[in-house]
């Protein structure tokens, strides 16, 4: 009797409790092996976490534009972490020549390259492709916003002139529009294809996260299905949507005292008090120098001399680092209170950096002018 014969006949004559022990009995005595079902317990959740990985990254790609497999991405990558490794060995074998010794030494080095290093490099190389395709995912979100109003005031005229909503929609694709006109021939052609619009139009919003986008898609399937005048409906969505624009235009405006204010301090006031104190500490440092204070007694009290004090490179490094930090995030906050997102100033983060850095050295170097005589 074979093996799957076996099988029927346990599964005429027991439970089900008992056919699947039975079966498994049958099984490891026909193959020789126990049933891999631990083994796919434990494969399970670095399959999923590997899955969920490659999902992430084709919806970035998609919502970004861009056509590059996720495979390709992540080879480069990989590819741009090896030769990175590999110059860093490069110098590790240069120095282990010109030093002449330390071979044990050059070696940990070698060997904590190819695996700290170079893990590390791998994580902060993704962490940058992700924040690149974010700010692109954004800014392609601003694009449509941006011209959905006149697009939608288009496709009204369209349909108000007796079109269909496909063909209107279609039509209504100006170049100007951009990103917004390549979706819009995404749909057609879906559509042509003998898509539904509705799954056509649902596609479309969910490539962006873009809560005007959603909401406009969403009104206009539920015009669809409701049998409504389409073109009125789609005229007062983007008159709404130029209102709402003038709105958060006229509350940034409001608030452009605080913006002035943070951006001055940071950028201005911050540089010139930071470079005040490194010259101040320097005329103590000269003073304090000048005089004998190994031993002086007060009273009862004796102050011994000789303890270290903080150094003007030090000091400096500090400064420059408290700038950029502070300069980072005031330009987040601007951002914030004008945009009302981060995103929006990223592209302000350098210039206050730069600026902040450039004026602290400036006004370091007129401060040291002012105050040569004093050391």
């Amino acid at each position: 009797m074979g093996f799957v014969d076996k099988l029927d006949v346990l599964r005429k004559g027991f439970s089900k409790n008992i056919y699947e022990k039975k079966r498994d009995q049958l099984f490891k005595k026909a193959t020789g092996k126990k049933k891999k079902k631990d083994q796919e317990g434990i494969n399970k959740i670095p399959k999923k976490l590997k899955r969920r990985n490659v999902v992430m990254l084709k919806e970035y790609l998609l919502k970004s534009g861009h056509e590059t497999d996720e495979k390709t991405i992540t080879r480069m990558i990989e590819k741009f972490a090896i030769i990175f490794c590999a110059a860093v060995s490069a110098l590790v074998i240069v120095f282990l020549i010109m030093s002449k010794g330390g071979l044990v030494k050059y070696l940990l080095y070698l060997i904590a390259t190819w695996t700290v290093v170079l893990a590390l490099v791998v994580i902060i190389f993704w962490v940058f492709f992700y924040l690149f395709l974010d700010l692109k995912i954004y800014r392609r979100t601003k694009q449509v916003e941006d011209v959905l109003p006149d697009f939608l005031q288009l496709t009204s005229a369209n349909i108000s002139a007796g079109m269909p909503i496909d063909r209107a929609l279609w039509y209504a694709v100006r170049p100007r529009f951009g990103v917004l006109s390549r979706e819009i021939e995404e749909v057609a052609k879906s559509t042509i294809a003998g898509a539904d619009l509705e799954e056509a139009l649902k596609h479309f919003s969910k490539k962006y996260d873009s809560l005007i986008l959603k909401r406009t898609v969403s009104l206009i399937i539920e015009g669809m299905r409701a049998g409504g005048e389409l073109a009125e409906l789609l005229s007062k969505i983007a008159i709404d949507i130029q209102e709402t624009k003038l709105m958060r235009k006229e509350i940034a405006a409001s608030i452009m005292t605080y913006v002035i204010f943070i951006t001055f301090a940071t950028v201005v006031a911050a540089p010139f008090l930071f470079a005040l104190s490194t010259q101040l500490l320097n005329v103590v440092q000269g003073i304090m120098g000048s005089l004998d204070l190994s031993e002086i007694s007060v009273g009862t009290f004796k102050m011994a001399g000789g303890g270290e004090t903080m150094k003007i490179n030090d000091f400096r490094i500090f400064s420059a680092l408290a700038l950029t930090v502070s300069s980072i995030f005031s330009a987040a906050i601007v951002s914030t209170i004008q945009k009302g997102n981060i995103k929006d100033g990223a592209k302000f983060i350098p210039i206050f950096v730069a600026v902040s850095l450039i004026l602290y050295f400036v006004a370091n170097w007129i401060v040291s002018g002012l105050m040569a005589g004093l050391v």
